[in-house]
């Protein structure tokens, strides 16, 4: 039933991605630029009009008023810096590009608010320090597109009080260091890719298309038909709950981008060309609400951080998510205030969105309030179910499983993995991100971006199922191209459950198995994996991934955890070899280094599973319900 509702969304999303390429594909002409670009400045995401009113919350709305205090410590603190120098780390320089962009974001911000030169002095001479670059580094596209955004911005919300010579300099570099080069075959390969590249790429190529276009009109065509002709291939992967493949961290990535192109767009033509409408884009708001667990970290799959890369990035992009969707829960207020106080005494970077977040919060006061759901799936190439407490429970109960395949972008071998939380401790955990420019160094571009059977990728603790919480047959990898899917989910108040099928993990090893995770009670999640052995079957290995101590018990085992404790039983089979392996250090010298990283298992034999019918029970209960 499940997988006809996949196919069915998944048909939606693909019929409305047709629609929007067949209806805008080469459809807009130099004329139609000509005839629909906004003229006045700034046209990017913000306008005259939009900035007057800005310059008013900012006087009259306190969490406003605090993010641009924010804005306005940093542009001093950047006063102070070095001119940024093109400096190349491994193949990339998206260090450089990014600092670039958060420089000149926050620069231009501060400056179309308070008109102070000091500011606008300091931008002209970023902007003649990346544009006088011998190029962007066009072998790694972000590295461009990220750069062609602040460029385009700083341009933009300077509001052409920037010297002409610098406006001439910057528009020559954003049509020979990025637009021009983005046609050729060797730099393009993201045009029509389904993950964060081509919303990356496209996002910011729009937006330097639309600062160029009152000189460019053709070439601006040219930029904004290939977009919006192929952004739908991405967007369509976000259908049909609104779960991003590749995880929380590159949600907010890909997402940001395309929130920008949207919000440029609109400004600058008075339409988005009905992107947004993109069955589960919208919805996916949802998803990194419910990926977020009571302890305030992200279910970290696949390349993820538990943490926002940017300290307020989570709420600048959901306040527009909270005005599409009249809904007020999408940016808490007071969360925010308390969110931006601490990243301005800690003096974090602003991220990339700044002046564009400064709109999009401006515009969240005064909306509806909707609750979110306590239990919620969400299918696709990805799928996934979460259960939280109930509404008046002070278990902060949290349970994050997933399914899907390894050799999708970004992928790890953890279908059927679990993140779990109880009593504000984090006790199943994920690795999820660990930084490519060493691992690049040690297995070389293919060995880590590969996703073949044998590709080194799966050497890595944090890529393979051995650095997961879920089951190993016969001690040997998950098939990489194995699709775990949800076979059923049930939305209860007290007992809600869910079902992935994870045969196909296990060719010839299994002929079926499924793991069913139903929370018991508010203390108490219980995990069966249903099993079909075959000949081949030799063992099989139950595992949950810890930072916590461990100690084996009759039952199975005590974890203990920031003064509270976690019983992990085993009610069927019973005899099982039981065993902690720590993984710190891990077993690679450059494996991810996790702080008393440990994996408890339950390792058994083909024989003894046999006699209880290739199933295994195993409850994790908190200290309410031993």
């Amino acid at each position: 039933m499940f997988l006809s509702i996949v196919l069915f969304f998944q048909a939606r999303a693909d019929e409305f991605t047709c629609a929007v390429n067949s209806s805008f594909s080469d459809s807009i002409s130099e004329n139609w630029i000509i005839k629909h670009l906004q003229t006045d400045e700034p046209k990017i995401i913000l306008s005259k009009r939009r900035l007057n009113e800005i310059k008013k919350a900012i006087k009259k709305d306190s969490i406003v008023n605090t993010y641009y205090d924010y804005l306005y410590q940093n542009a001093e603190s950047i006063l102070s810096l070095p001119i940024l120098e093109r400096k190349m780390v491994g193949r990339r320089l998206l260090t450089v590009s990014r600092d670039a962009l958060s420089r000149m974001g926050i620069l231009s911000t501060v400056f179309a608010v308070s008109n102070e030169k000091r500011f606008l002095t300091r931008l002209n001479e970023e902007i003649i320090a990346v544009c006088n670059f011998t190029d962007w580094n066009p072998s790694h596209f972000l590295d461009v597109a990220e750069m062609a955004y602040g460029v385009s911005i700083g341009l933009d919300w300077s509001l052409k009080k920037l010297p002409p010579s610098t406006i001439a300099l910057a528009k020559k570099a954003l049509v020979e260091k990025a637009l021009q080069p983005s046609f050729k075959e060797k730099y393009s390969r993201w045009v029509k890719n389904k993950n964060n590249w081509n919303q990356v790429c496209h996002g910011g190529l729009t937006i330097a298309a639309i600062v160029v276009a009152d000189e460019h009109p053709g070439l601006a065509a040219r930029i904004m038909n290939r977009a919006i002709a192929n952004i739908p291939i991405a967007l369509a992967q976000y259908g049909p709950d609104g779960v991003y493949p590749e995880g929380a961290s590159y949600w907010a990535y890909g997402t940001s981008y395309t929130l920008l192109m949207l919000s440029a767009l609109q400004s600058a033509f008075q339409t988005d060309f009905a992107l947004e409408k993109i069955p589960g884009f919208i919805e996916s708001a949802l998803f990194v609400e419910m990926l977020t667990g009571p302890s305030g970290l992200y279910y970290n799959y696949f390349d993820s951080r538990t943490t926002n890369a940017w300290g307020l990035e989570k709420y600048e992009l959901l306040a527009w998510f909270a005005g599409k969707t009249k809904n007020r829960n999408y940016f808490n207020r007071e969360e925010f205030m308390l969110a931006a106080k601490k990243a301005r005494h800690d003096k974090l970077l602003a991220s990339r969105l700044s002046g564009a977040a400064l709109h999009w919060i401006s515009a969240t006061r005064d909306l509806p309030q909707k609750a979110f759901p306590e239990n919620w799936k969400g299918d696709g190439p990805n799928p996934l179910i979460i259960f939280k407490s109930r509404k008046h429970s002070s278990s902060n109960f949290y349970l994050a499983a997933k399914g899907g395949r390894a050799n999708i972008s970004h992928g790890h071998m953890d279908a059927g993995s679990f993140i779990f939380e109880l009593q504000g401790v984090r006790w199943s955990v994920d690795l999820g991100l660990q930084g490519y420019t060493q691992l690049e160094e040690k297995l070389g571009l293919k060995g880590l971006w590969s996703s073949t059977k044998d590709s080194k990728r799966w050497t890595l603790l944090s890529k393979n199922n051995f650095g997961h919480s879920t089951l190993t047959v016969n001690d040997q990898l998950h098939q990489a191209n194995g699709n775990a899917t949800l076979l059923f989910f049930v939305d209860s108040v007290t007992h809600p459950q869910g079902q992935f099928d994870l045969g196909p993990l296990f060719p010839d090893k299994l002929s079926a198995a499924t793991r069913t995770f139903r929370k018991l009670s508010e203390e108490r999640l219980e995990i069966m994996d249903s099993l079909t052995l075959t000949s081949k079957t030799e063992t099989v290995t139950w595992a949950m991934v810890t930072q916590a101590e461990a100690e084996i018990t009759n039952e199975g085992f005590l974890l203990t955890q920031d003064g509270k404790t976690l019983a992990v039983t085993l009610l069927s089979p019973l005899n099982a070899e039981k065993k902690i392996t720590s993984l710190d250090p891990p077993p690679l010298e450059y494996d991810m280094q996790v702080p008393n990283l440990k994996r408890i298992t339950f390792r058994m034999e083909a024989a003894a599973l046999k006699e209880h019918g290739g199933n295994i029970n195993v409850h994790l209960s908190g200290e309410d319900e031993k």
